[in-house]
């Protein structure tokens, strides 16, 4: 099945149409760079102006291009497909939402049949970006099929039930109302995250292949890595702290904390700052021995193929805990928020 996501143009032409730019930036998610491209020559051509995609990664609404929109001359940019409470980053970026319009009915009436030959009666809810306007559809479906649907508010950049890799405010707050959280969307990630911070069982209901499917013990596996890493890092004389150097990751404060506390137990830190943080240049520094880094958490949990450990501020906060006498809580990342 194709994908079926649609991109807000009214809200493009709007925003073009007040602004009057001459030269306008956009930034978009791999699997929406195609369409975006497409957008921009379309707008080159309607409005008589020049048109830039910044073809790197972008992961989330903290992963914006406002400076460098600025440096290449832009008036306004657009940041594509991570859609949140606000509407705009910086000085000239605007949030463009993109929304995926594929049904799950029948992936919901199969989860719906599982539940109930499962004896699970109360379910929470939650979903990414593209798939929020789904779930009071999905919650009338396991309404109808007498289970208890629960959808936690939105706090933050967050809408009612959408969660972020690294903030889980509104699936967290209602972990303790239901037995098990469903994620709606193809998203091992979110999934993951999602199992992670509610301690919940977790299935993911992928409308593409109907299927649903029980993450938990993916989640464990990665929650075992984890702590092992928190073990290695205890071993460790030398530590990198790093800063991200993405627009909404920069978390300079917090970094100096850490790096303090570290200290503390007679550790060796340097502050490094870092836009992407990859194996390659984690092994350019062959003299620090483990690294912490506050920019995304997720980076240290999905499986990157790190030969040192690099760990996210939960593991962090676990580390510290080590090393005061105490063990490490398999719980580390039942939190609110990985930041």
């Amino acid at each position: 099945m194709s994908l079926t996501i649609k991109i807000d143009r009214v809200a493009l032409d709007t925003i073009v149409q007040q602004n009057h730019p001459k030269r306008i930036v956009f930034n978009a998610p791999d699997g929406l760079l195609r369409e975006t491209r497409a957008i921009a020559q379309e707008l080159e051509s309607s409005y008589d102006l020049q048109a830039i995609v910044i073809a790197d990664p972008t992961y989330g609404s903290c992963d914006t291009v406002d400076g460098d929109a600025q440096r290449l001359g832009a008036d306004v940019a657009f940041h594509i497909g991570h859609n949140v409470t606000v509407k705009k980053f910086g000085k000239i970026t605007y949030s463009i939402d993109a929304v995926d319009d594929v049904s799950f009915a029948t992936v919901t009436q199969k989860a719906s049949d599982l539940l109930k030959d499962g004896g699970i009666k109360r379910a929470g809810l939650a979903t990414f970006a593209q798939h929020v306007p789904e779930l009071s559809r999905v919650s009338e479906i396991l309404e109808r099929n007498e289970i208890s649907a629960v959808i936690g508010k939105g706090m933050g950049q967050l809408h009612d039930g959408q969660i972020f890799g690294c903030e889980f405010y509104p699936a967290f707050n209602i972990r303790d109302k239901v037995d098990v959280m469903l994620l709606l969307g193809q998203s091992m990630f979110h999934a993951l995250g999602l199992c992670l911070s509610t301690g919940k069982p977790t299935y993911m209901l992928d409308p593409y292949l109907n299927e649903v499917i029980n993450v938990s013990s993916v989640a464990e596996e990665r929650l075992k890595k984890a702590v092992l890493s928190v073990y290695k890092a205890r071993e460790a004389y030398r530590f990198g702290v790093i800063i991200g150097l993405k627009e909404g990751q920069i978390m300079t404060d917090q970094s100096l904390k850490l790096k303090k506390e570290l200290e503390s137990f007679g550790k060796v830190v340097q502050l490094i700052a870092l836009r992407e943080i990859t194996a390659d240049r984690i092994n350019a520094m062959t003299d620090i021995e483990a690294f912490v880094q506050t920019g995304c958490p997720r980076i240290s949990v999905d499986g990157y193929n790190f030969g040192k450990p690099v760990l996210s501020v939960p593991q962090t906060d676990a580390l510290l805990r080590l090393l005061s006498g105490n063990e490490v809580s398999m719980e580390m990342f039942e939190r609110k928020h990985w930041l």
